[in-house]
């Protein structure tokens, strides 16, 4: 129900295809689901983080019950925080690197809110004519998919998707996760967005790092600069060209002393965050 909403307050809409239309039902749904199993080198990925994925075809189920229609699928046991040491863990960065005035609006399931508009603007902003962008299309567009999800806040809030607190919840939530380690290669495309995204928040005014490195978020600046920010990157996609896809990366992929001195203190408290995956179906079936 809220795809072609946020469709429709895309900027510059009329000046490109979308593949999700502001004026016809959206096609596209969200589920979430348990994993029977998970196999690979997941010892040491970060508690809470969101596993999502984009389904490239419409699913039986979806054609059975919707119609068709692609799917966003988030797996929830990787996504929840379970682990008491790493809660524990989240704390101390918290009281490391956030100012304690925010510490009330910080939630793990916030980050899980916040990826899904994150995925659903993969769907939206122009539908093609990147490709020109070369090296530079994926970061661009992974700083397209965060900016709509923050700069269509206030939208989706008024229609009743989020209330005023978890609005809150998101903004704050998602300051202090996209606060990094180190400074990435520009290899790194999901981290390089991060660097560009904090150093234009700073520039604007709407989130600030001390000399000591403490985060503080003006918290209704947030949505207004993540709208500036889509504008920018929405005319670079536009536009196609290489040299103004890496003068604007470029530009905004700084890192600063501040940013330097807020690494240091996260990995002070802790250099990574284990996570478990419970599995109860995977223990039944192995029973059985």
């Amino acid at each position: 129900n809220y795809l072609p909403l946020m469709a429709h307050n895309m900027p510059f809409k009329d000046d490109y295809i979308q593949n999700i239309s502001p004026d016809k039902e959206s096609k596209q749904t969200m589920v979430d689901a348990d994993l029977v199993a998970v196999t690979g080198d997941v010892g040491e990925f970060r508690a809470g983080i969101t596993l999502a994925e984009n389904l490239p075809n419409d699913d039986k189920l979806s054609i059975k019950e919707l119609d068709g229609g692609r799917r966003n699928v988030y797996h929830r046991q990787i996504r929840l925080i379970t682990s008491e040491d790493a809660r524990e863990k989240m704390k101390k960065r918290l009281a490391a690197t956030v100012n304690p005035e925010l510490h009330q609006y910080y939630n793990d399931e916030a980050d899980h809110w916040f990826t899904v508009g994150h995925e659903n603007g993969h769907s939206l902003g122009p539908k093609s004519g990147t490709e020109g962008l070369g090296k530079y299309k994926s970061i661009i567009e992974e700083n397209k998919a965060d900016m709509i999800s923050l700069a269509m806040l206030d939208v989706l809030t008024e229609a009743g998707m989020y209330t005023p607190e978890q609005r809150k919840q998101i903004i704050v939530t998602y300051a202090a996760d996209n606060m990094m380690t180190s400074k990435p290669t520009l290899s790194q495309a999901h981290r390089v967005r991060s660097v560009m995204q904090n150093y234009y928040f700073i520039k604007e005014g709407a989130m600030e790092i001390s000399p000591e490195g403490i985060l503080n978020v003006d918290i209704e600046k947030m949505v207004p600069t993540a709208r500036k920010m889509l504008e920018e990157i929405i005319q670079v996609q536009m536009k196609g060209d290489f040299s103004k896809g890496e003068k604007y990366v470029l530009d905004n992929f700084v890192w600063t002393p501040e940013m330097e001195t807020m690494a240091q203190n996260i990995k002070k408290v802790s250099k990574t965050l284990n996570g478990k995956v419970e599995s109860p179906l995977a223990d039944k079936l192995l029973e059985s």
